[in-house]
Formats: structure tokens, sequence, C-alpha cells
């Protein structure tokens, strides 16, 4: 069936009842008191020790109500998507006409990737709350995806960039930004208790590098109590590992504090880290940060680092095929020499399938980019949502005078899921994208 068809009979079905649409939030705010204990009790107690699954389980028992469904809904929209996508679904078809479990259901088919399913919701909530932008931003998105080009082009223009550009950049983060920590967390937990050192390192780096959004990151101070007493449990308070762990969360804690820098110098020479020759830990996001604070502190030179370390730092990040530990490399070898060598970047990408050094290796091309390249074609099949990578074919289709049109598409399509276009990840390259897709070049 023709894809505007679709999305018009699904219209003229929703908007049929839409003049019973509720806003009944004091049923809400009752059910809210109902699981209130629960929801505290899964976040404040059960997570920090307990297998996440088991927890999510133990929650869900609570989803009772109609409308206590849609609120442990809300609990797991950032921990578990599959479950948060069930209940709300569920909210839904029990009461199709409560405006916030439109709202809810819109988002989660939005962020599954059913664009098309997820306009009818968005438009019933915006026409009872006109005045929420953030409505337009994902409805254009939407439309995009969609194939219907002008209504995702009048949706972004009524978002009005220009005044709520930070929200706006909230509103996509709040659709694509990540919900497996949690997760991820449990795993790494259940490895440790099969001995796996390597995940020890890396569930210490998550808990004291927690990404809240994408632009901050936190310590998650009671995650990281109880995972540094299950490493001390499970290795002992005298291994390496634990030690490493040690010191590595005492120098992140003074590196986030001010007039630190003699602390963190002892630190770093009472562990043997880095300084003066010393060891490298052997996981490399660890050491990426290690470094970066010695750099940051003056603690290291990097031009003497460089020299004298550089074969050591690519020797490690080969035996542990670890992209960060190269992306630290790479970096030095940047600062140093002027620029990432062709070397460094097709090593990153074709031997670690790290999508940086994919986008280095183009952006060090520069004019000798070419639109038909098959490289070019080979990048976008490997990490086909990159952003930056759909950004140098669009700009190759420009500079060569090529219908650029569809790929100016794709790269918002992209833009929208990561906001890459801008280091700082805001959302001023999708507001220029969209001017040249309404007005040319």
């Amino acid at each position: 069936m023709n894809r505007k068809l679709t999305v018009l009979l699904l219209l003229i079905g929703f908007f049929a009842h839409t003049q019973q649409i509720e806003n009944n939030q004091e049923k809400i705010r009752e059910a809210r008191q109902d699981v209130s204990e629960p929801i505290t009790l899964f976040f404040s107690e059960c997570l920090l020790e307990t297998d996440c699954d088991s927890c999510i389980s133990e929650l869900i028992v609570h989803a009772k109500s109609t409308y206590s469904i849609y609120l442990i809904g809300g609990a797991l929209y950032n921990i578990d998507s599959e479950k948060s996508f069930e209940l709300h679904q569920k909210a839904y078809q029990l009461l199709p006409n409560e405006l916030n479990f439109n709202l809810e259901y819109a988002m989660e088919l939005h962020r599954k990737g059913k664009f098309e399913d997820a306009v009818p919701y968005y438009l019933i909530y915006k026409k009872e709350e006109p005045s929420d932008f953030r409505i337009d931003v994902w409805l254009s998105e939407c439309y995009l995806n969609a194939g219907e080009i002008e209504k995702s082009i009048e949706h972004w223009t009524k978002s009005n960039h220009q005044k709520n550009h930070t929200a706006i950049d909230k509103a996509l983060h709040l659709i694509h930004g990540r919900t497996d920590q949690l997760k991820k967390r449990s795993q790494l937990r259940s490895q440790i208790a099969l001995n796996n050192t390597k995940s020890a390192y890396e569930l210490i780096y998550m808990d004291l590098n927690w990404e809240r959004d994408w632009w901050n990151t936190t310590i998650q101070t009671p995650l990281l109590e109880k995972d540094l007493n299950l490493i001390e449990e499970k290795f002992g308070s005298e291994h390496e590992v634990y030690q490493d762990l040690l010191a590595y969360r005492q120098i992140k804690e003074f590196s986030k504090q001010t007039d630190k820098i003699d602390s963190i110098e002892l630190v770093f020479k009472k562990r043997k880290f880095i300084l003066d020759g010393e060891r490298l830990v052997p996981f490399g996001k660890i050491s990426s940060d290690l470094i970066r604070i010695a750099l940051v502190n003056k603690l290291i030179d990097d031009k003497t680092f460089y020299s004298n370390r550089k074969q050591e730092v690519i020797d490690l990040a080969e035996k542990q095929k670890d992209g960060d530990l190269l992306n630290i490399y790479a970096y030095l070898e940047a600062s140093i020499e002027g620029f990432v060598s062709e070397e460094t970047d097709e090593k990153g990408w074709n031997d670690f399938h790290d999508e940086r050094f994919a986008v280095s290796y183009f952006i060090g091309l520069a004019q000798k980019n070419k639109y038909d390249n098959p490289d070019l074609k080979k990048a976008l099949q490997d990490f086909p949502e990159s952003a930056e990578l759909q950004w140098v074919k669009f700009k190759c289709a420009i500079v060569e005078e090529k219908e650029y049109r569809a790929d100016l598409i794709e790269l918002i399509k992209k833009e929208f899921k990561t906001l890459r276009a801008d280091k700082n990840r805001y959302s001023y390259g999708l507001k220029s994208y969209f001017h040249i897709l309404e007005n040319g070049i």
C-alpha cells in the first residue's frame, strides 16, 4: 500500500476519537504513590547488587493497573528498551484515549525506527499540547524517514531552533540516547565472577565515566562501591587489578577537584603508572584516560612520551585489540607530527573496526576525496549510521557538482540519531542541513 495512503488511513482512524482524549494527572499521581516504593527500591537497592534482568522482572510484578504499567514503563525507558516498549504499548492498548500514553507510545515506536507508525500518536499529542516544540522535532525526523520531506521541513521550522536549540538537542537524546549501561554492568559483574580481569577494568571505567547523556559523564559512586567490593572479594585486596582500580578511582576523583596536581602525581608514582617510563594499564580506556590526565596536569610531556613510548602504545593496542589505546596514539601523533598517518587510520579502521579512524582517514584525504571512491563506499557499509562519513560523501557530491539531495537526506537522517556534525554534539549541523534542503546551495 502507498505510504501516504497508509498514514492517511491511520490518521482517519485515530482522529475519529481525539475528542475523547484525556489528560488524567490525578490518576497518574495516585499510581505514582502506589509504585513509588518498588521503583525506589529498584533504583536504590536492587540494581546495586542484583542482576539487572532479575530486578526488572521484580519491578514489573508491580505493574498492575493501567497507570502503574505506564509509570513502570517510564522507569525502564533508559534501562530496558524492549520492556519499556511492551509496557507503554500495553498501557496505550488498555486506555488509548489517555494523552500521556499516546506520547510515550509514539516515542517508543520512534526509537524502534517505526517512524510512520509513530506519526499519528505524535499528532494526537500535538493537537492537545500545541506549544510542545519537541513534537515538531520528532515529527520532523519521522516524516523525513517516511519520505515526507516537505512535512519534515515544515515541522523542523516550527521547532524554532534559534529559540529552542538546547532543548532540541535534549529531545533528540531522549529518543536516541544509550539504554544499555545497567545491563552491561550486570554482564560485566557476571564475567568477573568467572575470573575475567578485563571485565573488572571495564566495569570500574564505566562506573567512573557513566554517561548521563551525550554531553556529560558522572561518577556513579553507589555502583562503584559495590563493584569494587565485588572485585576485592573475587581477586583479593592485594591483587594487581584491584590495586590498579583503587588508584584509578583516586586519580579520577582528584582530577575533578582543583589544586590536586600533587595528589594526582603521588598516586601515579605510588602505583607506578606511566610517569618516568612506568607501565600502562592493560585496558585501553583507562590507559587513555590516565595519559590524558597526566598530559592535562603536565605530569608528562607529549613530545617526550610520544618519542619514547609510541611503539609500546601501538604494540599494546595490537595485543589487546584495543581501539582506545590506538586512539591515544593517534592523538599524540597528530599533536607532534601535525596529522594522523594513513597507516594509523587504516589500522584502526580495518584491524580494529573503529569508526573514528575511518572518519579520520577520509578527513585526512581532504580534497583527494571522490564521490565514487570504493573505499568510501566500503566505509559507509562498515559504519552505516555514521553521519560524519555521510557528510564526506555529501561534500564530494557538491564539489563534483553531482545531484546531492538524496545524500543530504541520508545525512540528515543520520544526524538526527547522533548529532555528530558538531564536535560538541549540538544540533547546529541539522539546522544548516535543513536550510540547504529547503533552499539549496
